[in-house]
């Protein structure tokens, strides 16, 4: 079966699996509805197609597509990650700098913070084996008048990892951005740094560069309680389509 064929044969963004099933079946009269999963795993697996959503897939091969969001550690946030896996390979954390918005904000943030997110049992001991290394540089769980008072460049601000925060794609310890987006509204930290005046622009940028699952984005939203708030801020303040 050929596989590019079966895509450019749908004509039509986003497709579902059915959408996938005719067009086969359209190509090869023998294609049986028993292939479908295998044939959907190979294309994901060759970056033909991404998911954009629950039973919704768009390519992922064309000059015009989206590309898929790769996370770009500095070089603070690597050795951190080497520390974390040898001390604590059995922890379940993730890593995501300040440093990344920069891609999508006019006004460049100059200070880099250095988020750690870590499995709720392990965040006293993350901090404590941190601290040796980079004392005076971690903050655990800081308010907003300690990380005004206390932090600088590369400070690594250590808190709780929420239950099911999705992964990124090329970093089982990286965050997409759909966890990103997320923590705008929902990061105490995050909010503080970032004027508000800076989002739409920003999520914009985003989902116009970047290939956004959006049932990954607000199944993320509920977990934080940030559901509501998100779906109305980007269609009262940015052109951005949900599906």
């Amino acid at each position: 079966m050929d596989r590019i064929a079966v895509i450019n044969n749908i004509g039509f963004e986003p497709f579902s699996r059915q959408d996938i099933v005719i067009s086969a079946h359209d190509l090869n009269t023998e294609f049986k509805d028993t292939q479908l999963r295998n044939l959907i795993g190979n294309m994901i697996s060759n970056n033909e197609i991404v998911r954009v959503g629950r039973n919704l897939y768009k390519k992922a091969f064309t000059s015009s597509a989206k590309q898929i969001y790769s996370n770009k550690f500095s070089t603070e946030a690597l050795e951190i990650m080497r520390l974390l896996d040898e001390e604590y390979s059995g922890i379940k954390y993730q890593v995501w700098e300040l440093q990344w918005l920069n891609e999508f904000l006019n006004h460049l943030v100059s200070t880099n913070y250095i988020f750690v997110d870590v499995e709720n049992d392990g965040c006293e001991f993350v901090y404590s084996s941190l601290n040796e290394e980079y004392t005076g540089k971690i903050l655990l769980k800081p308010t907003l008048k300690e990380l005004d008072y206390y932090s600088g460049d590369n400070t690594v601000i250590i808190e709780r990892l929420i239950s099911e925060s999705p992964k990124a794609n090329n970093n089982e310890h990286g965050a997409p951005l759909e966890k990103i987006i997320v923590e705008l509204f929902a990061n105490k930290t995050l909010a503080e740094i970032i004027s508000k005046g800076d989002y739409p622009m920003m999520i914009e940028e985003m989902f116009k560069k970047y290939l956004i699952n959006q049932t990954k984005l607000f199944r993320y939203a509920k977990r934080r309680n940030k559901y509501e708030e998100l779906v109305e801020y980007i269609r009262e303040n940015t052109n951005i389509k949900l599906i």
